[in-house]
């Protein structure tokens, strides 16, 4: 693989305060990063992952599922690894160890006419693949550490694994329902690990008991809402669950869907607290703008606002929890820009966001950048 490189400006740190009503959103630029490759065409293909260490410090991101590059914010974006994948190796979900010791990723790979599914561990200050859990349910979507480090998720095609994050080795597996379009698109941990949500394909949200894998229930992300059509053998399709996250310190679960709809639901009782819904998706009158991306749900440190993509302006907005209230963007790309990824993980409560920018008329490839702004909600 081509070397991968970023440039960017220093980092500061700032924190989200909590708000009753509208808030007034300050924002800082922490960075801005420009990504650069040195193949025949730099920068050209989209956005295909963006992890982020608890601590904000080292970001990992892959373009076009075959390109990873780790870098440190807090020396100014200094380029730490470059993650060297094979030519038919095709990389997703980057995801950090608690501590920040390890980057885990997932694979498929074509192997005599059939497909497999990997588990690579790799160490992020020198790029080093540490190993290789081989064999998985093919194809992999999505990885995931628990609080702990101890155990990692795995999501195949039919099969939900836990790995042993020390002796790599697989602890528990369960096989999933069998049915069409039932494969998970996203998943996350609880803050107390003791439970994992997968979003899936088939529109159904499920929560799997840790560590013993056990399904202790459902939340449903349909049915769609737009138009049905006339004909009966031609009626939309239920959306599917492309995004979940937990509350920091109360018991919500928050899913966003492929019509733009997003809901938040208290695990504890399956009562649903609140629910945005697109207008795109619906003639009912609702006046709510936001649509979903996928990985584009983050509860704020304080649980009283989601943080979100609208793909339509391409900006970054909240959503209000404890009442329907949401604010205009307040983070957007440039002209021509193409929001693709955001991530606010980390705990000094910033935001980190790729994208890319397109030059009509100008010969070359768009520009890809990086930006990690502080958010404060006064």
């Amino acid at each position: 693989m081509k070397s991968l490189f970023l440039i960017a400006g220093l980092v500061a740190v700032a924190n989200i305060a909590g708000c009753h009503g509208s808030p007034k959103v300050v924002t800082a630029k922490q960075a801005e990063g420009t990504l650069k490759s040195t193949d025949e065409s730099p920068a050209e293909g989209a956005f295909t992952g963006l992890a982020r260490t608890p601590d904000g410090h080292l970001v990992a991101i892959v373009k076009d599922n075959k390109k990873t590059g780790v870098w440190d914010s807090s020396t100014g974006a200094t380029t730490v690894s470059v993650l060297e994948s094979s030519e038919k190796e095709w990389i997703y979900s980057p995801t950090f160890s608690p501590d920040g010791s390890l980057l885990a990723t997932v694979s498929n790979t074509p192997r005599n006419f059939q497909s497999s599914g990997h588990l690579l561990l790799w160490d992020p200050a020198t790029g080093q693949r540490l190993a290789s859990v081989d064999n998985l349910s093919w194809p992999i979507c999505c990885a995931n550490f628990n609080p702990a480090g101890t155990l990692i998720a795995v999501a195949g095609n039919t099969t939900l694994y836990l790995v042993d994050a020390s002796t790599r080795e697989i602890v528990q597996q369960v096989e999933m329902e069998r049915v069409v379009n039932g494969v998970i698109l996203e998943m996350a941990f609880n803050p107390r690990g003791d439970l994992l949500a997968t979003a899936k394909r088939n529109g159904k949200v499920e929560l799997w008991h840790v560590p013993n894998l056990s399904l202790v229930g459902s939340f449903p992300v349909g049915p769609s809402l737009r138009p049905a059509s006339a004909s009966p053998y031609d009626a939309p399709a239920n959306p599917m669950a492309v995004s979940v996250t937990f509350a920091h310190n109360l018991p919500y679960l928050a899913v966003n869907n492929s019509e733009g709809n997003a809901f938040v639901w208290d695990v504890m009782t399956g009562k649903e607290i609140i629910r945005y819904v697109s207008k795109e998706s619906s003639t009912q009158g609702n006046t709510s703008v936001y649509a979903a991306q996928a990985n584009s749900l983050f509860f704020t440190p304080d649980d009283r606002w989601l943080l979100t993509i609208d793909q339509k302006t391409n900006g970054i907005r909240l959503l209000g929890i404890e009442r329907r209230q949401e604010t205009d963007n307040v983070l957007t790309v440039p002209k021509h820009g193409v929001l693709e990824n955001m991530n606010a993980s980390a705990s000094d409560g910033s935001v980190a966001f790729s994208y890319r920018i397109f030059h009509p008329g100008e010969p070359g490839p768009p520009t890809a950048k990086v930006e990690i702004w502080s958010l404060q909600l006064r």
